[in-house]
């Protein structure tokens, strides 16, 4: 019995060990929405939102304005392999929209 169950631990073991090791290594560190603004998570609960330290590679994120304020700078950065997003030399800033 204790052998079988060894085994069994043993085979499941790598399944239980990837998603951890994903979750904690890789992908990008979360970062802070412009001034005035947020940003979309695609396919994230607000739950998932405030517990998550990382997102995976190729993850995008979108920045939104509040009130009539519009992006300047990147709208939407994607994380890439080397665990930095796309554009940081660009600051992505919330303006007054002007006619």
């Amino acid at each position: 019995m204790d052998q079988v169950l060894f085994l069994l631990v043993l085979c499941c073991l790598p399944s239980l060990v990837v998603p951890i090791h994903n979750s904690s290594s890789g992908g990008c560190s979360i970062i802070r929405p412009p001034r005035d603004g947020g940003i979309r998570y695609r396919g994230l609960t607000q739950e998932e939102i405030r517990s998550v330290q990382n997102l995976p590679v190729d993850y995008e994120i979108e920045y939104i304005c509040r009130g009539h304020r519009v992006i300047v700078g990147p709208k939407v950065r994607k994380c890439l392999s080397d665990g930095t997003w796309t554009d940081m030399r660009q600051e992505s800033r919330c303006c007054e929209f002007q006619l």
